[in-house]
């Protein structure tokens, strides 16, 4: 049977079984046992598990971070959305920079246009997070929410 323990500096383990005498001698001072550990959202308030449920903005935020696309997911999604027909998509989904997005070019410096095609052009899996998209949701007027949807976010 499983035993919690939990030491203010320390904070929270368990063990699979009570540990002999002579290991728990060895626990720092101030440990004290406590029931196991319901779920990883609840944390020790010195005298009962308490569930802190996670800041749902802090949630999206980092999600945000890690979200990513196959390129040819991501032209899908840009078909979803009217900003690329068919025939654009599948050849933006080979690394060639959409006709329908020619006007997304002028909306960038010519320095800037340059690099975003060269890094469609090798880029086989893009960021949510990544400047390009982010510009793109801007010249295209899509929310963040249908930015999110086409990443994947499904809110909790």
């Amino acid at each position: 049977m499983e035993h919690g323990y939990f030491h203010p500096d320390r904070g929270y383990w368990q063990t699979t079984n009570e540990p002999p005498q002579h290991i728990l001698d060895g626990y720092p001072e101030g440990t004290v046992y406590v029931p196991v550990k319901p779920s990883g959202l609840h944390e020790w308030n010195g005298t009962a598990w308490v569930e802190v449920l996670p800041d749902p903005a802090e949630t999206l935020a980092a999600w945000r971070d890690t979200a990513s696309l196959p390129k040819a997911e991501f032209c899908t999604g840009l078909i979803g959305l009217g900003i690329l027909t068919t025939d654009d998509a599948v050849s933006a989904s080979r690394g060639n920079w959409p006709d329908a997005m020619a006007g997304f070019l002028t909306y960038l410096t010519p320095e800037q246009a340059a690099q975003v095609q060269i890094e469609w052009a090798t880029r086989t899996t893009i960021r949510r997070m990544n400047t390009f998209v982010l510009t793109l949701a801007s010249w295209a007027s899509l929310t963040d929410a249908g930015v999110d949807a086409m990443f994947g976010w499904v809110a909790p």
